[in-house]
């Protein structure tokens, strides 16, 4: 009989120890055999439970998704639709705390709604015996009369649904839009084409914040642009160090919705806190220490910088614009503080030549509708360089600011310099970031240039 001889060195191998291993070619043939059965019939079993663990995992999602109960709702100027799914329970749907139906129709209509409004609902599913309603909260919004010009996203009708297991949005599309990131807590969980998407991996005791993020052509955009402006921002894109020629004939979109934890979003009644007061602050700053010139036959040859990261609190800045709200009267006070930094000009061996302030007079407020209950303020901004020729920081805002705590604000700008936006209120006195969008470089102040858009909400 004809005999193979193995030398295995070093530590045991299934149990065999050190040594010279000796057997026959009939021998190898039957352990081999039986060890690729047996792995064999382990790696099906693993696949036979991976499969139904992915099974289970499907039938628990759609169950997750059908407890939504919800077939579509329908938005127009001045109502709003809901469609359910089946036979239902009965149930009670409530607007802002208010009673608005109770019943068990598979459709139902709010009615005597104001055009481009949001407007939160709570549906209370009653459960036989005394066990605890099924809560459901749903944001949405009617639709705008006139939608915006300026920024696609500041009318665009976002509806987000929350329930104890799942978080829903669904908005507008955007034209020229093919493909949508979705962000939970700064990472992302999914891309998307159809403009909707279901979150089932949620917390009680958590709150989340959702970004959708996309971009499109320059050449799409509802700005006025001809075919040799989108040229020249091509080229200028072409010949920025650290950027592409891509990067500049793109406008970018960011739409984020801050929901507060789950199980205070999905008290029964809603426990609206009553705000005194609102502040928002917008600034823009220069990251870098030193700047040069772009004219290079300038005796102006360096322009000094802010030195800074984000920072709600820091005094270094280009520009500052505070919008504060009190909410003491039957109708809400607007005031508007505004602040331009000095800009500083250097020569070839950085010694100070000039220095100067440019006017405030660009920073402007526009307080559009006020109620008891909220108010809706415009804020528009174009501050230049006072020393030299060059493109100003350009940037528009509009806020909504409720006294029970709900916010929607929303704005477009230049993609430079550095923009932070914050927000706070009786409730919440410390800064919180609403935007912060670093600056790709002084040329794309240019109108020629792609503008950032993005819009912040919140779910309470």
């Amino acid at each position: 009989m004809s005999t193979i001889s193995w030398k295995v060195w070093g530590k045991a191998i299934w149990g065999i120890t050190k040594g010279s291993i000796q057997c026959s070619s009939g021998m190898l043939k039957n352990g081999v055999e039986r060890v690729f059965y047996r792995y064999s019939i382990a790696l099906l079993c693993l696949a036979g439970g991976a499969f139904l663990s992915l099974k289970t995992r499907r039938q628990q999602r759609l169950a997750r998704i059908n407890s939504l109960m919800i077939k579509s709702i329908e938005q127009k100027e001045n109502e709003i639709t809901f469609h359910w799914k089946g036979e239902l329970a009965p149930y009670n749907l409530y607007r802002e705390g208010e009673l608005v139906y109770s019943g068990s129709d598979t459709e139902v209509t709010d009615t005597g709604l104001l055009p481009g409004q949001p407007y939160s609902y709570t549906i209370e599913k009653k459960r036989a015996g005394n066990r605890p309603s099924k809560i459901i909260k749903i944001q949405t919004a009617t639709a705008a009369k006139d939608k915006s010009s300026v920024n696609v996203l500041q009318d665009l009708i976002v509806t987000t649904i929350v329930t104890d297991s799942l978080v829903s949005m669904e908005w507008e599309p955007i034209e020229g839009i093919e493909e949508y990131s979705v962000y939970r807590n700064g990472e992302r969980i999914a891309k998307v084409k159809d403009c909707r998407f279901i979150d089932n991996h949620v917390q009680a005791n958590k709150d989340y914040t959702y970004s959708i993020q996309a971009a499109r052509p320059l050449v799409l955009s509802e700005k006025k642009m001809s075919e040799e402006k989108f040229a020249i921002a091509g080229i200028i894109g072409f010949f920025k160090k650290g950027a592409s020629e891509k990067e500049a004939v793109l406008e970018r979109f960011n739409l984020t919705k801050r929901i507060g934890t789950i199980e205070n979003v999905l008290k029964p009644v809603e426990q609206l806190s009553e705000e005194t007061e609102w502040m928002v602050r917008y600034t823009t700053f220069l990251e870098n220490k030193w700047l040069k010139n772009p004219n290079f036959f300038s005796p102006l040859r360096y322009f000094k910088g802010d030195n800074r990261g984000f920072d709600p609190d820091s005094q270094d800045y280009r520009t500052r614009a505070d919008i504060r709200v009190n909410y003491n009267g039957q109708s809400p006070q607007v005031h508007l503080s505004r602040d331009v930094g000095k800009t500083k000009a250097y020569g070839w061996m950085r010694r100070l030549k000039k220095e100067e302030t440019a006017s405030e007079d660009g920073i402007k407020i526009e307080t559009v509708n006020t109620t008891s209950e909220k108010v809706i303020v415009h804020l528009t901004h174009s501050v230049g360089n006072p020393l030299v020729t060059s493109p100003a920081i350009d940037y528009k805002v509009r806020a909504l600011l409720f006294s029970n705590g709900f916010f929607d604000i929303s704005g477009i700008h230049d993609q430079s310099p550095h923009h932070e936006i914050y927000i706070k209120n009786s409730s919440h006195p410390y800064w919180q970031p609403l935007h912060q969008a670093e600056s790709k470089g002084l040329e794309w102040m240019s109108t020629t240039m792609a503008d950032q858009f993005w819009r912040v909400s919140n779910f309470i």
